[in-house]
């Protein structure tokens, strides 16, 4: 609950901040080009079925509800809400010991990311999956790798 609270208030700044479109990188989905206000309340509604369906049991329809979130393209600043989308789907599936369709979806947002800030904080994510379902050096495996991304960050 406190992980939907925090992504409430998330989409809700966004939503807010001034958001010019070229921020929003032209992106195109299949009914044509959006605004970035119609894609963002778009994602916020996709996310609330989303969060329903893990409710109601529904785990197969979870990855395709999600996939419309991550098919709106959605980078620059608005990125880093998409990661954190995935990241509480993730951890509401963990929750449900849906273990396997957390990885499809952290593996399939992880290949849309192009920050490597929302990369490092998926692959922890991933870890905290790993570490739940008792898989400790895969764990700690995905950690380093975040950990590495998180260094090169810092690096001239």
């Amino acid at each position: 609950m406190k992980s939907a609270i925090v992504f409430a208030i998330i989409a809700g700044l966004i939503m807010v901040a001034p958001c010019p479109l070229a921020a929003f990188d032209e992106s195109i989905t299949e009914v044509g080009q959006l605004s970035d206000d119609q894609a963002l309340s778009i994602a916020e509604k996709q996310f609330d079925i989303v969060k329903l369906l893990i409710k109601e049991g529904q785990f197969d329809q979870v990855l395709p509800e999600m996939r419309k979130i991550l098919d709106l393209n959605l980078h620059g600043k608005y990125e880093q809400a998409v990661a954190m989308a995935a990241s509480l789907i993730a951890h509401q599936l963990a929750e449900n010991k849906q273990y396997a369709l957390g990885h499809e979806l952290l593996d399939e947002t992880l290949d849309r990311m192009l920050s490597k800030d929302n990369i490092a904080s998926l692959l922890s994510i991933k870890a905290y999956l790993y570490k739940s379902e008792g898989k400790l050096e895969k764990a700690r495996e995905t950690l380093q790798r975040s950990i590495e991304i998180e260094k090169q960050q810092t690096l001239p």
